[in-house]
């Protein structure tokens, strides 16, 4: 297969083929790989052998004194568009990372998703500043309670009781209620869960780190949805159509213009704040 047509000048290729008639071939015709011309798919086959190598030989011709170049490649388009699927400034800490895109354009294409969160929240003083950085699972009754809890894991509501600082190094999957536990290694400072909502399918990790000055201390929650098996990308605004693991995190929908295949890489979120949920587009190539 030829590559698609890509040659820019200022007319059509005019020639006089070898049976002497006179014709005049666009240059749409025509495709430019490096300094190689040849003809599209379209027209390969359109033309005599011998007048094939007539349309070339001028085409190169015409190629090397400059009437023809390279069209300038067209700019990437909006292809497809992510919403956190919780509002907050946690939504600005994912990432979709968008893999092994196949098709040609958004009616054949297929493609799969990666989707991870890194929420971290740090020089915490105690279990309720831990509560009112991560949050809770319950609504606030009163704005002196800790917010609703936005990132991959909340804390259970009222369990933040204890005092002093965690034993620092914990490390553990979260994929219900855990215990973080003081100093002493065995009272619990509160207890962490995932927000509602979570796939069990879903990679959840916490650590718990005393900070260096020894008077704070840092939560680092991590999720990943890992790499999902092919989808349609006709069936990404399907929500009911993706993995769990994936609409745990984030929301696909077409951009304004409608879908189009995108392009391989990630993409992060941005723009969450309280009641504002972050977005993200992916371009085509």
């Amino acid at each position: 297969m030829s590559n698609p047509p890509n040659v820019a000048g200022n007319a059509p290729l005019a020639f006089t083929t070898s049976l002497g008639e006179q014709l005049s071939v666009p240059l749409s015709a025509f495709s430019l790989s490096g300094s190689t011309i040849t003809f599209s798919d379209a027209w390969a086959n359109q033309f005599l052998a011998a007048d094939q190598a007539i349309l070339l030989a001028l085409a190169k011709n015409r190629l090397a004194t400059g009437d023809l170049a390279a069209a300038p490649a067209a700019p990437p388009v909006p292809a497809l568009s992510f919403t956190a699927a919780a509002a907050g400034p946690t939504g600005n800490n994912i990432t979709v990372t968008i893999g092994s895109v196949t098709g040609t354009s958004a009616v054949d294409g297929k493609l799969t998703l990666d989707v991870a969160e890194t929420d971290t929240f740090s020089a915490l003083a105690s279990a309720s500043a831990a509560a009112l950085a991560i949050g809770t699972d319950v609504a606030p009754a009163s704005p002196t309670d800790p917010p609703l809890g936005t990132g991959v894991v909340v804390v259970k509501s009222g369990s933040a009781t204890g005092t002093g600082l965690p034993k620092t190094g914990q490390s553990w999957p979260v994929t219900a209620e855990k215990d973080v536990l003081a100093a002493d290694g065995t009272t619990t400072l509160f207890v962490l869960q995932p927000r509602a909502g979570a796939p069990a399918a879903g990679i959840n990790t916490v650590t718990v780190d005393v900070d260096p000055g020894g008077t704070t201390f840092t939560v680092t929650a991590q999720y990943d949805s890992g790499a999902s098996a092919p989808i349609a990308v006709t069936e990404l605004p399907v929500l009911t159509d993706l993995p769990a693991a994936v609409t745990f995190l984030v929301h696909p929908s077409a951009p304004p213009a409608g879908l189009a295949l995108p392009a391989a890489g990630g993409v992060t979120l941005s723009g969450g704040a309280t009641g504002l949920p972050a977005t993200a587009t992916a371009y085509t190539s």
